[in-house]
């Protein structure tokens, strides 16, 4: 692990292994004028801005070349969001995290005409192809499984996993108690025992390392020497390492390992070996049931292809849970 130093740019991913683009984001010309001019007083002048896509979240996301040759990754979006406080969290979790974590520094936080920006490193890098058979998977794994190393103990004040996750990384008992129609049949005849599996995980949560919450491809890079990186740090718990590690499984699939494929990749990191196959198996069951609760409801504003992303991610987590638990 290193840490990124400096303005780097960040190189275009191949379009077969983007990430999911769930969220519309704003053009740079369409963003509030304060809000640029604000960024421009901030960083000095501005020669162009590049609005990225991908990501779950709307707002303010651009690769920004200064007119003095440096080059910085400015995120933001309005105070008043629902999600503005992620983004704090996400600034105070970047800024304490160890010199040796494989995480972007963070430059500038704070509030501009009303939003609330962070200015960190412009990495050149692409996201990670987590696809059979690619090189990143080994790399991405060795970088997930050593997280632990250099974030244990915590480093944040970050909420008890055992406590956060159990909030949300959850489901069937809420789908139980109304089944929708358009469950699929093994989901429906084992959703009771859905509902019973999905929270036997929750005190093996527990534990004294940063987690970050949020694996997942998009948040994933690779830079042009092979080195795996991890960003977005604005869902931190305090926790035990392998639920960042275990939360590659549902991501592999989706990008077309098989769940015995996903799982073989894990075999040789400790936290995988180490953790109670039924804390895993449970776990799998509590990440399906929240996608597919969250796969019903209501698009937020400004993230329109949010519910179908959660829709395959659910449909890959089942599989997970099917090989599981080896229900008929």
């Amino acid at each position: 692990m290193i840490t990124r130093r400096g303005y780097h740019r960040r190189v275009t991913t191949p379009q077969s292994v983007q990430p999911a683009a769930t969220a519309v984001r704003l053009r740079w010309g369409e963003l509030p004028a304060p809000l640029r001019e604000g960024l421009a007083e901030l960083l000095g002048d501005i020669a162009t801005a590049h609005v990225q896509g991908g990501g779950f979240t709307p707002g303010l996301a651009a690769r920004l070349q200064l007119a003095d040759g440096r080059r910085v990754f400015a995120k933001g979006i309005p105070a008043a969001h629902p999600l503005a406080g992620k983004y704090r969290d996400e600034a105070a979790t970047t800024r304490a995290l160890p010199a040796a974590a494989p995480a972007p520094r963070l430059h500038w936080d704070g509030q501009i005409a009303d939003w609330v920006v962070l200015v960190l490193d412009d990495v050149e890098a692409r996201h990670a192809d987590l696809s059979p058979g690619s090189p990143d998977v080994p790399r991405v794994v060795a970088t997930i499984a050593g997280l632990a190393d250099v974030l244990t103990p915590c480093p944040v004040d970050a909420p008890a996993a055992e406590i956060e996750l159990a909030d949300f990384v959850h489901g069937w008992g809420t789908l139980a108690a109304t089944p929708p129609t358009d469950l699929d049949e093994w989901t429906r005849r084992h959703l009771d025992d859905l509902a019973a599996l999905e929270t036997a995980w929750l005190p093996a949560a527990a534990g004294d390392t940063l987690i970050h919450g949020d694996v997942n491809t998009s948040n994933l890079l690779i830079d042009p020497e092979g080195r795996a990186f991890l960003i977005d740090w604005a869902q931190p718990a305090r926790g035990s390492a392998w639920l960042d590690v275990v939360d590659l499984v549902p991501h592999l699939i989706l990008a077309g390992h098989t769940p015995a494929a996903a799982e073989a990749a894990l075999a040789d990191v400790p936290a995988w070996r180490d953790t109670d196959p039924a804390v895993i198996t449970s776990y799998a069951a509590a990440f399906a049931g929240y996608w597919a609760r969250s796969s019903r409801q209501p698009a937020p504003p400004g993230v329109p292809h949010l519910r179908s992303h959660q829709g395959r991610a659910a449909r890959a987590a089942i599989a997970w849970t099917v090989h599981r638990t080896g229900w008929e």
